[in-house]
């Protein structure tokens, strides 16, 4: 469909039952629904990586200040939760973004909304803004990228014919029955990532609250090879959590929003992921 459009009938009954303060009617939806990019993403003009700072308000400011914003008590982006050490949700305004603010919602389409149209139980309410460390002269848009994000977005991630054979022969070591039940089990968790609450939810971990989170990784450290042959496909990086869970701390690259390559996104963390457990197999 062409953009900027209307919610579709399907849409309006999602966006609602979200956002009950949200004029389903008269909202515009500027970008289709993904998952390849989220609303921190957004607020950074990033469409090709999803970004978590982590849950606290520390982090975000921790994010931001790789694009030279800064906290202050009112800013062109606004971040939500339901308190500083549970945060969920940011949006953006300005030049570009329409009358009132932009987001994108988790997997959703991309809207414009009256900032208090997202108040409700899943967002909560806005926490924080952001804006510019220091005066800048001209066009402020789009928020120009940090160094490190620019080049990163050049580099070809792709693994070694040895890593590929490696993983190949570590799924080839799980029994037959064991991995044929993961299969089932994890496309059942995939097909629950962007549906009912999640579909809205910007942080990774929260799926890791689903029925089908638990029922994958009640199968134990058996699945690990399997989980990591699938998160070889960055398009798997809402799995992190449940390898993460299985796999403990030595063998996970945690989020740090400290550290600059928190900008390469879910995605990028994936494939450092992966690295690391393979590296260790050598």
């Amino acid at each position: 469909m062409a953009l900027p459009r209307k919610l579709t009938a399907a849409e309006k009954i999602t966006f609602h039952n979200d956002f009950p303060l949200l004029d389903v009617d008269f909202t515009i939806v500027t970008g289709e629904p993904t998952g390849n990019y989220n609303c921190i993403s957004w607020t950074v003009g990033v469409t090709n990586y999803w970004h978590w700072p982590g849950s606290t308000l520390q982090d975000f400011d921790n994010f931001y200040a790789q694009f030279g914003l800064q906290r202050k008590t009112k800013g062109f982006v606004a971040v939500w939760g339901a308190s500083n050490n549970a945060m969920t949700h940011g949006c953006i305004s300005g030049p570009t973004h329409g009358p009132c603010w932009e987001s994108k919602c988790g997997s959703l389409a991309r809207i414009q909304h009256c900032l208090n149209e997202l108040n409700g139980p899943v967002y909560q309410h806005v926490i924080a803004y952001y804006t510019w460390k220091i005066i800048i002269v001209g066009p402020q848009f789009p928020i120009p990228l940090p160094k490190y994000l620019k080049e990163y977005m050049k580099i070809k991630r792709v693994f070694t014919k040895e890593e590929t054979a490696l993983i190949k022969e570590l799924v080839k070591a799980v029994p037959a029955d064991t991995a044929a039940e993961f299969e089932k089990k994890f496309r059942a968790f995939k097909n629950s990532w962007f549906k009912g609450s999640f579909s809205s939810a910007s942080d990774p971990y929260a799926r890791a609250k689903s029925a089908e989170y638990r029922e994958m990784t009640a199968m134990g450290k058996v699945i690990i090879p399997l989980l990591v042959n699938k998160l070889m496909d960055e398009s798997n990086f809402l799995a992190l959590p449940a390898y993460e869970s299985l796999a403990g701390k030595r063998m996970s690259i945690p989020i740090d929003s400290r550290d600059e390559k928190v900008l390469e996104g879910e995605q990028g963390r994936a494939y450092r992921t992966v690295k690391l457990f393979l590296g260790s197999r050598k």
